[in-house]
């Protein structure tokens, strides 16, 4: 009996500690695209974004040598070259998390995507959502390096 009740526990902590963390990041892009001969990137905020997303995107871009703003879809500039759309997915796990984010490059004249991407982290593997508009744009930018 003592044996079983060792056995028990062992199980208990070995589930309780054993998990499964899942991470990706991947894009997509179209043949021949390229952001060096764009000027300016709008993130268009969405409607739903309570945690200002889309200035956090637009500052990322800013430190990796974009000219990006922010704001509604329809305060959006003339003359801006790329809209950045994006969707974000939370979970919760003791804490309200970022599981996945989505966000697109978009020729500002027809709304037409020319490089997704998108990365997935789980509990266990969770970033801020700092992280994860990060390794998204690194991810994007690298793939438009791929493609050249």
């Amino acid at each position: 009996m003592k044996n079983i009740y060792k056995l028990i526990v062992t199980l208990l902590i070995v589930a309780l500690f054993s998990g499964c963390a899942i991470t990706g990041s991947t894009a997509k892009l179209v043949p021949n695209s390229s952001v060096e001969s764009q000027k300016l990137f709008y993130v268009i905020q969405l409607k739903t974004d309570k945690r200002n997303l889309s200035e956090i995107i637009a500052t990322t871009l800013q430190q990796k040598g974009f000219n990006a703003i922010s704001g509604k879809y329809e305060n959006r500039p003339q003359n801006v070259d790329v809209l950045v759309t994006y969707e974000d997915r939370w979970m919760w796990d003791i804490s309200n998390y970022m599981i996945q984010l989505d966000m697109q490059f978009r020729d500002a004249r027809d709304m037409y995507p020319f490089v997704a991407g998108e990365t997935i982290r789980t509990s266990l593997a969770r970033k801020t959502s700092e992280g994860m508009i990060l390794e998204t744009i690194e991810t994007m930018l690298e793939k438009m390096k791929e493609g050249k």
